[in-house]
């Protein structure tokens, strides 16, 4: 009696081990989206990683893997339901009907960058109407700028736009002058103002012949689950609902604001509100 007694005990305490053991769960992101998301070698870095990470290591019960991918290709594994989670897809539930969303994560933010001599003469705080006659410089395949004046002065030729294909080259057309305003996502600007600060590219030091302008918009990033092969992850609902938790409480205790603060220039840009 006593030896099944002690067998019977030993099955239990192996029972509780095994019933406490984290849940291996394996999320994608994208790997080419700096600051935000990115891979350096096979490492996932970037702000919503770091966010994450903070996140998951208050989520003991789940053993979080993070493996960086092309951004397509995660967009197909998590639309086939090959791939649990992917982060971080913009709120489109009309294009992804087969993507569920967490919580926001993040809200990037869209800003005007302009050159420092023009914002001596201009109210550039005033957008659009400040920056009449000037060339704004964009990306391809840059959101639209959701504003009816800008817009219309697009229309009517008071504004000039014109397109490059990434942040460094819009970046060096500003610096030469061949574009008056750049606008884009704020933090991957700065990410791309400090790499090329790095490699010399910019004749000064220091950024004086930059100033950040009014910030337009933003769009929040998310984590996307997949809708389908629900038996491949039956801890999808709890997973989901403890995540979102944990970035609330992140939110309110200032933890996405000191990670986000931390992505910022060493040396921040002029502004209009600095008197220049």
């Amino acid at each position: 009696m006593r030896m099944l007694l002690m067998v019977l005990a030993g099955c239990a305490m192996h029972a509780n081990s095994w019933a406490s053991a984290p849940i291996d769960v394996v999320i994608l992101c994208d790997a080419g989206y700096p600051p935000y998301s990115y891979a350096e070698g096979d490492e996932a870095k970037g702000l919503y990683t770091d966010i994450l990470r903070t996140a998951f290591t208050r989520m003991p019960e789940y053993n979080v893997h993070i493996r960086p991918v092309p951004w397509a290709r995660g967009l197909a594994e998590v639309a086939s339901g090959r791939a649990f989670a992917l982060y971080p897809p913009y709120h489109r539930p009309n294009a992804r009907p087969w993507m569920d969303f967490s919580r926001p994560i993040l809200r990037e933010k869209v800003v005007v960058f302009v050159r420092a001599e023009l914002a001596r003469i201009r109210t550039v705080e005033h957008f659009p109407f400040g920056y009449s006659g000037l060339r704004i410089g964009v990306n391809r395949g840059f959101m639209s700028i959701d504003d009816q004046d800008y817009q219309s002065m697009l229309a009517t030729g008071a504004l000039k736009q014109s397109y490059a294909n990434d942040n460094r080259t819009n970046l060096a057309r500003l610096y030469h002058g061949r574009i008056d305003v750049y606008i884009n996502d704020r933090l991957s600007v700065q990410w791309e103002l400090e790499q090329m600060q790095r490699e010399s590219i910019f004749a000064q030091s220091d950024l004086n012949w930059l100033v950040e302008g009014p910030w337009l918009s933003g769009e929040a990033g998310y984590l996307g689950y997949t809708r389908l092969n629900a038996s491949a992850y039956p801890y999808k609902p709890k997973f989901m609902q403890r995540l979102d938790e944990i970035l609330a409480e992140l939110e309110r205790d200032g933890s996405i604001e000191r990670l986000t603060k931390s992505y910022d220039l060493v040396n921040p840009l002029y502004s209009p509100g600095d008197g220049i």
